[in-house]
């Protein structure tokens, strides 16, 4: 599945944006750092964020490079950005391949004057295992079996014998 981000927020602007807030279709929040600039394109690091981390990360409580050093989900992903952002689509990272260039540096935290209106509310992320995605599926699977055995079940449960 593609995971498409937008836009919501510019958090650092110097020439372009360094570092942005976005949001992918199923209201998952994502902090994306300017990690290289090609004359092609802007590659961008953009790692997940729960609406808990992101606050404590706009309250300076969150050095920017703990985020992605230890991600809430395990997941990390780039983007190739060329003019504006918009519709970025995500490309997973295998954590081993990350440049250390890439990282934020330490120290480095973040406090907004005022807390936006705007953060998405978002469920917890939740990384499952390619088993249990399986097993989701094959569940998934027999649901239309399960709502008429239910059914069956409601109506001969009304019945007094």
């Amino acid at each position: 599945m593609r995971r498409i981000i937008q836009h919501q927020e510019t958090l650092i602007y110097y020439d372009s944006p360094q570092l942005f807030v976005a949001y992918d279709q199923f209201n998952t929040q994502y902090l994306g750092l300017l990690v290289e600039c090609t004359e092609h394109f802007d590659k961008f690091l953009c790692v997940p964020v729960t609406p808990l981390k992101l606050k404590y990360f706009f309250s300076g409580s969150v050095e920017l490079r703990e985020i992605y050093e230890n991600p809430e989900s395990e997941e990390l992903f780039y983007a190739e950005v060329v003019g504006e952002i918009k519709d970025i689509q995500l490309i997973p990272l295998v954590r081993d391949s990350l440049l250390e260039d890439w990282l934020p540096a330490h120290d480095f935290y973040f406090k907004k004057d005022k807390e936006p209106e705007n953060i998405v509310e978002s469920r917890p992320v939740y990384q499952l295992s390619e088993e249990q995605l399986k097993d989701l599926l094959d569940l998934l699977k027999y649901k239309p079996l399960l709502e008429i055995l239910s059914k069956q079940q409601g109506l001969l449960a009304g019945r007094n014998f």
